[in-house]
This record gives structure tokens, sequence and C-alpha cells, in this order.
């Protein structure tokens, strides 16, 4: 699957699709570190039921994924959720930008 097509099906996914996602995410990361559940987990410092629980099913609270990020050394991408923390201006109608520059000939002619 291509990146564009894994983005279009995030797009549609439904929640346990998206949960299911992020656990194999998480799963193939620990893989590729060679690492167990049980090291990985400890490392974490999560429970190991629990840590089975979030890469198996994707279950589990958002700090116990939070921490399994962090020992991934993903926390750094966070930010990349929420790309657009300012507001974005509001686009004014052609009559509202008329105005403006209606406005602002007044003025300089003043």
């Amino acid at each position: 699957m291509t990146p564009e097509q894994e983005s279009q099906h995030l797009k549609q996914a439904s929640n346990e699709e998206l949960c299911a996602y992020l656990a194999a995410k998480i799963r193939r990361s620990r893989k590729l570190r060679k690492e167990s559940q049980v090291q990985f987990a400890a490392r974490a410092g999560i429970a190991l039921r629990t840590y089975k629980r979030l890469e198996t099913y994707g279950q589990g609270h958002l700090e116990t994924f939070l921490k399994a990020l962090s020992a991934l050394d993903r926390c750094h991408y966070l930010n990349l959720l929420f790309p657009f923390d300012q507001p974005k201006p509001r686009i004014l109608s052609l009559e509202e930008r008329l105005e403006a520059m209606r406005k602002r000939s007044s003025e300089s002619n003043n």
C-alpha cells in the first residue's frame, strides 16, 4: 500500500481499525528492535499483561500508548498530529474585500 493509499484508508477507518493499525505499528517497531514483549514491556514500564492487550487488541489507556511511544523513541512525532494550532484566517467575501479597498482608498486620499 502506498503512503497515499494508507492515508486514504486511515481517513475512512473505524475506531477499531485505527486501534488495530496503531497496535500493528507498535508490534512491528518492537520486533524491528528484536525485543520480546517481556523485554519491551519492562523497558517501557508497562505491565506485561497490559502491554500484550495494547499490542494484540489495540486496547489500553492513553498513558500506556504514550509509554510505548516513548520506549520506541517516537514521542517527538506527536506534534505532527495537530499541525495547525493557529486558527486559519477567515476568507473575506468579494463584497468585504471591495469595502476594505474602498476604506483604504479613502484613508489614503485624506
